[in-house]
């Protein structure tokens, strides 16, 4: 398996696996066999391991009891309660950023949202999903509350494969952009009130698309 610079053996397996889980390749109920995976990959069974406790604290994968690590089904009640709540948590990273984020910080988050700009327009999606997430976790790091940032990163890990499949619907990576161009604005700005507003639309859950992730869901589970 070669090695992509700047990328361990293990976040490739995990991108990988990610990519199979929603095309449907694995579908949900499905157990992850670490020996299996190690030969797919030619690499050895640690950085599979690692890989699938990476999709486990995502909530992509559960451990489960003599069946080892398994494919999570998908529960829509419980996720459209997880966004409620990290749409409050992520409108309070902006406030907060807006008020306490050093220059250096502020440059940082000016330099992703550029660089995802200029990923979006030669359709490098890949890097685009990347920097998008990385936008966010400058924004809760921003915040210099450690109980903050440890409550927002551990329920947005959960959210991880619905804001993928999200960023792939048509139309959707644009107005992400467009989404973090404004809450950019308001944080360089300093303008903590609009921040947090601006944030707080962004992360949402929009009918259609949870109606089509759900429903992929379904499909897979039928198809296993």
């Amino acid at each position: 398996m070669a090695r992509s610079a700047g990328m361990t053996h293990s976040e490739k397996v995990r991108l990988a696996l990610e990519q199979d889980i929603f095309s449907g390749a694995i579908a949900p109920g499905s157990s992850l066999d670490e020996e299996e995976l190690a030969r797919r990959f030619d690499v050895s069974r640690t950085p599979v391991r690692e890989a699938i406790l990476q999709l486990i604290r995502s909530g992509m994968v559960e451990k489960r009891p003599r069946q080892g690590a398994v494919v999570t089904m998908t529960d829509v009640s419980d996720l459209i309660r997880q966004f409620e709540i990290m749409s409050e948590l992520e409108s309070i990273c902006a406030k907060f950023s807006a008020r306490r984020m050093t220059a250096e910080e502020r440059a940082a988050l000016k330099d992703v949202h550029d660089r995802s700009e200029r990923a979006f327009a030669t359709g490098d999606s890949a890097t685009y999903y990347t920097l998008s997430r990385q936008f966010h976790l400058l924004v809760i790091d921003g915040t210099h509350n450690k109980e903050l940032i440890d409550m927002t990163n551990r329920l947005g890990s959960k959210l991880v494969p619905y804001r993928r499949f999200q960023l792939g619907y048509p139309g959707q990576s644009q107005t992400n952009l467009d989404d973090h161009r404004a809450i950019l604005d308001a944080i360089l700005t300093q303008d903590s009130e609009r921040a947090a507003d601006e944030f707080r639309k962004h992360t949402k859950v929009q009918g259609d698309i949870l109606a089509d992730y759900i429903a992929m869901n379904e499909d897979r589970v039928r198809a296993g």
